[in-house]
């Protein structure tokens, strides 16, 4: 159950855009901080980097829901690269309700476990993403 060419693309351009925006926040986040007048304080760009990466996150969702009526369910019943499969949905199920809570959900004794939850599952996606494209050819 291949995908078609334009489909691919929109596939591996909103996880890329995904994965580089929550890439660049991380750096810009935790390396890149600026010394000021009252101390150390975000990057101008991090809200930027974050911001786009809220947008990414919006076009990867419809990416996902794209795939679902065609390309899972055709897996699903073919029992074709199912463990993948399903351990791609749950990195994205995982991925979009840690991304929520970050945003709606837990104090802020909870948000640096959640977005250390976040961000290294969002590090091992395209890990995943590649193995399930190798596994399925």
């Amino acid at each position: 159950m291949r995908l078609t060419e334009r489909h691919k693309r929109w596939v591996y351009w909103s996880c890329g855009l995904l994965f580089i925006s929550g890439l660049f926040w991380l750096a810009f986040h935790y390396f890149l901080r600026v010394h000021g007048q009252f101390g150390e304080s975000p990057h101008p760009l991090e809200p930027w980097w974050l911001k786009m990466h809220g947008g990414a996150a919006m076009l990867f969702l419809i990416v996902v829901g794209s795939l679902l009526p065609v390309h899972v369910r055709r897996g699903w019943h073919q029992r074709k690269n199912l463990l993948l499969g399903i351990i791609m949905l749950a990195a994205a199920l995982l991925l979009t309700c840690s991304g929520y809570a970050l945003y709606y959900f837990g104090g802020e004794e909870m948000r640096p476990f959640i977005s250390a939850f976040h961000w290294l599952i969002g590090l091992a996606a395209p890990v995943l993403l590649t193995w399930h494209i190798v596994a399925g050819r």
